[in-house]
């Protein structure tokens, strides 16, 4: 495998307070001529990530289909909230939809207008809220076992990691609320083992805890799950589709979802159920499993290039395929 390509562009998306936010392009050659672009969103639970966050899965499968692909930092809870990240994804959406990134290219590289946001973990949920709250919506969503229901029992309850106990005392710096912003952070862990290092350790013990929804709302403790406020429903992605005005197909993007069933850190049920609400809505939606995975499997080296682990990934790009046309 050849080294991993470096970006046609980075560039600065958004300033907040005099905090810069940048994004990465990767076109798929230099002679594409107004070619869709994929908005990826990276994982790290809210807490953790960076753009530079992405597998050979998402970018070479991407790039492979003749589309650019745009990964996107975004400002980092605790110091920020979750209302704060979404804000900066779909920021990001506009800086691609209205032309501005193609300008920055150099004009008529990529088309704007053929969107398809798409997320991994927490960039999952992070690329559907944004996504069923823009106005229009992009072409379409890709959820890579995103957690999209932040209010689901089995999200909120404690996870016992193969790789031990965190102290809170041990990240501690990394959760103080009036710390400086961050928005670049790239992930620290070892998929296989699970042993994490740094801020990346802090988002894990947020896991651990099964306070990844307090720490980055700022919500009072105890929440009511069977009561949540307006503000917290909107963080469950059935609850969007279900206050979607009509006809749902028009503010609801079609949507894939690809979700190991033996993930530790995403429940599987979180996807699936957001597949059969959207079915019902009359949304085209499309739930793509693997058996036997855990969180993170398109990380694990060997994946790229491999026809029957790619398999999963490939039907998640058709879909995509389907509306960018």
């Amino acid at each position: 495998m050849s080294s991993r390509p470096e970006p046609t562009l980075r560039t600065v998306y958004k300033s907040v307070d005099g905090h810069d936010v940048h994004l990465d392009c990767f076109l798929p050659s230099a002679q594409c001529s107004n070619v869709p672009v994929v908005i990826w969103i990276h994982g790290g639970g809210f807490f953790d990530g960076a753009s530079c966050d992405y597998s050979d899965v998402n970018l070479r499968g991407t790039l492979a289909r003749g589309w650019a692909f745009v990964s996107l930092d975004y400002r980092l809870a605790p110091q920020v909230t979750l209302d704060d990240l979404i804000q900066d994804i779909r920021d990001g959406c506009e800086f691609v939809r209205d032309g501005r990134l193609d300008q920055k290219l150099g004009g008529g590289k990529v088309d704007g207008q053929k969107l398809a946001v798409s997320g991994s973990s927490a960039g999952g949920a992070l690329a559907v809220f944004a996504s069923y709250t823009l106005s229009p919506p992009p072409r379409a969503c890709y959820s890579l076992y995103g957690c999209v229901d932040l209010l689901h029992p089995s999200y909120n309850a404690p996870v016992n990691f193969p790789s031990g106990h965190i102290s809170y005392e041990s990240v501690s710096s990394h959760l103080q609320r009036d710390g400086p912003v961050v928005s670049h952070s790239p992930a620290e862990v070892d998929f296989a083992t699970m042993v994490a290092h740094n801020r990346t350790k802090a988002c894990f013990y947020t896991i651990q805890e099964g306070k990844v929804l307090p720490w980055s709302t700022r919500a009072p403790e105890p929440i009511d799950f069977a009561n949540p406020s307006e503000q917290l429903a909107g963080y469950a992605a059935r609850e969007l589709v279900r206050r979607a005005k009509e006809p749902k197909r028009e503010s609801i993007p079609p949507t894939v979802c690809v979700h190991g069933r033996k993930d530790l850190m995403v429940p599987f049920a979180l996807s699936e159920e957001l597949v059969e609400t959207l079915r019902e809505a009359g949304v085209d939606a499309q739930l793509i499993e693997e058996p036997e995975a855990n969180h993170g499997f398109d990380l694990l080296p060997g994946t790229w290039g491999d026809k029957e682990r790619m398999r999963v990934f490939e039907q998640a790009n058709d879909f995509l395929a389907k509306y960018l046309a």
